[in-house]
């Protein structure tokens, strides 16, 4: 069967019903005079604050919900487990680019005014920057509970947490799926692997190595963007052909 065969058959078992109300729902848009008119250009900043109003309400909640926990855990016990609470904040982030395949919506989405790669980076952006803003509050916060510096201290929170936003990544993009139950694993995983770390790694917290807390923050801060952008863009593949 070839393909022109193949498409008659489809048009023939797929007929789609007569749109309702068609020849009057074009004879008000030109009676208006929207026919030929463009939509509003809008700057960049201006799309870019639009997509926070879209960012769904458990994400700021969770965000909320584990910077409080994570403030109270270092007040009341000022040791180093309240520092693996931080990958869970990467929830967030990596809960936003299922969305679009949790309601069957990318291919919709694809066709939209602004590209689905514009939307989710705009979102990336918002919910990262609120993420990490609320962590140098923290810092700010507990300092004085702990002996470490505050540089010390701003390390030990952002590496489990750009950890996990990166790991997260790198699975999405290799396992793109409906739900975000391995993100969420990933997240877990992260937590566990730097609560259980000093037991295995005796002076992980010492001075002597920041660098290497240092070396890990910019490998992580370093490569998140980059893998951010593959992920996103493979992402806008076609969905079907």
């Amino acid at each position: 069967m070839n393909s022109e065969m193949m498409r008659t058959q489809i048009r023939a078992l797929c007929q789609a019903p007569r749109p309702e109300g068609k020849e009057a729902f074009f004879r008000k848009v030109k009676a208006q005079g929207l026919l030929h008119r463009r939509p509003r250009t809008i700057s960049q900043w201006e799309f870019a604050a639009g997509q926070f109003l879209y960012i769904e309400k458990w994400v700021w909640a969770l965000s909320v919900l584990l910077l409080l926990l994570i403030t109270a855990a270092c007040r009341r016990s000022p040791g180093n487990e309240p520092f693996a609470l931080t990958p869970f904040l990467a929830a967030g982030i990596l809960a936003q680019t299922g969305r679009s395949f949790r309601w069957k919506m990318a291919e919709m989405e694809h066709a939209a005014r602004f590209s689905l790669r514009s939307v989710l980076l705009a979102r990336l952006f918002w919910v990262g920057v609120v993420n990490t803003a609320g962590l140098m509050l923290v810092v700010l916060l507990v300092r004085p509970c702990f002996s470490y510096s505050l540089i010390r201290v701003f390390l030990y929170m952002m590496v489990p947490y750009l950890t996990a936003a990166w790991l997260g990544s790198v699975y999405e993009r290799k396992q793109r799926a409906d739900h975000g139950w391995g993100s969420v694993l990933i997240c877990l995983l992260s937590s566990a692997a730097f609560a259980a770390a000093p037991a295995f790694l005796a002076g992980l917290y010492e001075e002597r190595l920041t660098v290497l807390w240092a070396a890990l923050f910019i490998t992580m801060a370093g490569g998140l963007p980059g893998s951010i952008r593959n992920w996103i863009a493979r992402m806008e593949e076609p969905v079907w052909n």
